[in-house]
C-alpha cells in the first residue's frame, strides 16, 4: 500500500510499526491497520483468489480462464509530493506508474484505470491538461487504457487511481509463496529515487551532471516493471514476488511474514550488503548509498523468491532486454525478521526504516 516517500522528512528514520492494539490501528502502524482491515473484511466471494494485504487484489471473472488483478494508490500533495518541485505531466506519469508497479509485482499486464482527481481552485486548465499528458504517457507506453473516474475541489492536489490488470494464462505471484532456501533478487537498481528526493532538498532541481539527471528522472517518473513483471509470473521461476515502494527494509519483511509454510509462522530473510545494487553516484551529493537502498523507498522495483533449484534456469532465460536482476539473499527458517549478513558471516538485523503513513 505504498503511497510515495513523505517528502519532509529523510528517509531511513522511520520506526518499526508494531501490531495494533484493540481500537487504535492507525496509530500503530501501516502494517496493523491492513491487519485490521484484512480481519474485518475477509475473503467471501468465490470468484476472489487474493484480497486485502498484497500488491493488488485477483479475481477469477465467472466463466473466465484467466484471472484479473485491481489497485488503488493515492498521492497526495505535501505528503507525497510537492508542486514546486514537480512538473504536472511528471505528477500524472508518476501517479499511474505507482499502480501499474502493484499490477507488475502481481505478473498481471495492465489493461485499464480510472482516475479520481481533487484540483484546488488555483490551478489552470493548463496544468490539468499537463497533468492528463502525463497519465495518458505512462498510460500508452504500458498499454493501459483511461476509463473513467472523478472530478472533484479541495484544497490540495489529491490523485487516486484504480488500475486494472490481466493475466490471461492465469499464472500470478502473490507474496506468500517464499520458502527456506530461496534465493532473493531484485530487478534495476535501488535508492536511485531517494537520492533524487535528497537533490530536491538541496536545491539541485535542474542539475547537469548526468548521475544526478538519472536521480531526479528516477524520483519523478518512476518506471513500473510490467514487462518484467509478466515475464517472471510466466516463467515459472518464481515463487512470491511484490514491489519495492516502501524501501527494502520496510517491504521485505512482510514478504517474510507472508510466506512459510501457511500456519503464520513466517520467515526471515538474509541480505548480503556488498551484492545490493545500491546507486554508487549518490555518494557524490552526501548519501549513504547503502541506507538510500535500504530504506530510501519508491523505486518501483521488483523483489522475488527463486527456488536454488530454478536458478539457472532463470539466468540461462532471462530476456537481455529487461531489467538486470541480482541476487541479493536468501530466506531462511525464522519469523519474519531480516538481518544483514558481513562478508564474515555475521548477522545484524535491518530495521523496517523505510516508509510509513501512520508509524509514530
Amino acid at each position: 500500500m505504498r503511497q510515495g516517500i513523505r517528502q519532509d522528512t529523510l528517509p531511513g528514520r522511520r520506526r518499526k510499526p508494531s501490531r495494533h492494539a484493540e481500537g487504535s490501528p492507525i496509530r500503530a502502524g501501516e502494517d496493523a491497520l491492513v491487519e485490521f482491515l484484512k480481519d474485518r473484511f475477509p475473503p467471501k466471494k468465490p470468484a476472489l483468489e487474493k484480497g486485502i494485504g498484497d500488491d493488488a487484489a485477483i479475481w477469477r471473472p465467472h466463466g473466465g480462464e484467466g484471472l484479473w488483478a485491481v489497485t488503488t494508490d493515492m498521492l497526495v500533495e505535501g505528503i507525497d509530493f510537492r508542486r514546486e518541485w514537480t512538473a504536472p505531466e511528471d505528477l500524472g506519469y508518476k501517479s499511474l506508474a505507482v499502480n501499474l508497479s502493484d499490477l507488475a509485482a502481481m505478473g498481471a499486464a495492465p489493461r485499464f484505470f480510472t482516475v479520481a482527481l481533487a484540483l484546488p481552485p488555483d490551478l489552470t486548465g493548463r496544468w490539468v491538461r499537463r497533468f492528463y499528458d502525463g497519465i495518458a504517457e505512462c498510460g500508452d507506453g504500458h498499454g493501459a487504457a483511461l476509463v473513467g473516474g472523478d472530478l472533484s475541489g479541495g484544497g490540495t492536489v489529491v490523485v487516486s487511481i484504480t488500475a486494472f490488470g490481466e493475466s490471461g494464462d492465469g499464472k500470478v505471484v502473490c507474496r506468500s509463496g517464499a520458502r527456506a532456501g530461496d534465493l532473493l533478487y531484485v530487478t534495476g537498481t535501488l535508492g536511485r529515487s531517494a537520492a533524487g528526493l535528497e537533490l530536491l532538498r538541496q536545491g539541485a532541481t535542474h542539475p547537469r551532471a548526468a548521475a544526478q539527471r538519472e536521480a531526479l528522472r528516477a524520483h519523478r517518473k518512476p518506471e513500473p516493471r510490467c514487462a518484467a513483471g509478466a515475464w517472471l509470473a510466466r516463467s515459472g521461476c518464481v515463487r512470491a514476488m511484490m514491489d519495492i515502494s516502501d524501501g527494502l527494509s520496510t517491504d521485505l519483511p512482510r514478504l517474510c511474514a507472508a510466506s512459510g509454510d501457511g500456519a503464520g509462522a513466517g520467515m526471515d530473510a538474509e541480505v548480503f550488503p556488498e551484492r545490493l545494487p545500491a546507486f554508487a553516484p549518490s555518494s557524490l551529493w552526501g548519501c549513504d548509498p547503502l541506507a538510500l537502498a535500504c530504506d530510501g523507498g519508491e523505486d518501483y522495483e521488483l523483489l522475488f523468491a527463486v527456488p536454488r533449484a530454478r536458478r539457472k534456469r532463470l539466468l540461462a532465460t532471462y530476456p537481455p532486454d529487461l531489467p538486470a536482476v541480482t541476487h541479493i539473499g536468501n530466506m531462511v527458517e525464522g519469523r519474519g525478521k531480516v538481518w544483514l549478513v558481513a562478508s564474515d558471516g555475521r548477522r545484524r538485523p535491518l530495521p523496517p526504516r523505510g516508509f510509513d503513513h501512520f508509524a509514530r
